[in-house]
C-alpha cells in the first residue's frame, strides 16, 4: 500500500474545487479513482426529488446536512484504493480535521482564494443556485474568516487563481512523489 491513499482537496465555496477535480482527471494516473466531488454525493444519496443542493438543505436544514456529509465522506474514506474527493466549502470543520487530518493515509490539499474572489464566483450565473450567497456578503465574510483557521492548519496549498492545468500539473507531481511512485 502506498503512503498516501486518499487525497482530500477542501477550499471556499467556489475556490473551483469541483473543477480541479475535473481537470485532475484528465491528467490521473491510471490507479488513482475519482468520484464526483462530496456536494455532489450528498445530493445522490439523499437528494430524491431535489433538482440541486440548495434545495435539499431548504427542506432537511443545514444540520442534517452536514450529518449526511460527514457520513458520506467516513464511508469514502474507507473505502478501498486511491483516490481523490472533493470536499464541500464547509465540510473541512475542526472535527474533521481533528479525526482525518494527521492520518498518513490522507492528505489534504487546500485550494486557496481570496474572499472578493470567491464572492464573485459564487454571485456568478449559474442552473444551480448556491446556498450560503442567500445568506449575505458579510456573514459569508465572517464564515470564510472562521473556515480559514482550519484551512491555514493545511501544509499543502494550490493557488485557486493559477489555471487549472498548472494546478493539475502541481498536484500530481507533489502525489507521485508522495506515493513514492516517482
Amino acid at each position: 500500500m502506498a503512503l498516501c491513499e486518499k487525497i482530500l482537496i477542501s477550499g471556499f465555496s467556489g475556490a473551483g474545487k469541483s473543477s480541479l477535480l475535473i481537470a485532475l482527471k484528465a491528467a490521473a494516473p491510471e490507479d488513482w479513482e475519482f468520484f464526483d466531488d462530496l456536494d455532489r454525493l450528498v445530493l445522490k444519496n439523499h437528494g430524491k426529488g431535489h433538482a440541486h443542493l440548495a434545495s435539499v438543505i431548504e427542506t432537511h436544514g443545514w444540520e442534517k446536512f452536514r450529518l449526511w456529509e460527514r457520513q458520506a465522506l467516513e464511508g469514502w474514506l474507507k473505502e478501498d484504493g486511491k483516490g481523490v474527493l472533493a470536499l464541500g466549502g464547509g465540510t473541512l470543520s475542526p472535527l474533521v480535521w481533528e479525526l482525518f487530518g494527521k492520518s498518513r493515509k490522507i492528505k489534504f490539499c487546500h485550494l486557496s482564494i481570496p474572499f472578493e474572489l470567491a464572492w464573485e464566483r459564487l454571485n456568478l450565473d449559474t442552473n444551480a443556485p448556491r446556498p450560503l450567497v442567500q445568506l449575505g456578503k458579510n456573514k459569508l465574510q465572517d464564515i470564510f474568516s472562521e473556515r480559514e483557521r482550519v484551512f491555514n492548519q493545511i501544509e499543502w496549498k494550490l493557488d485557486g487563481q493559477l489555471p487549472l492545468t498548472e494546478n493539475s500539473k502541481i498536484f500530481w507531481e507533489k502525489i507521485l512523489k508522495l506515493s513514492g511512485e516517482q
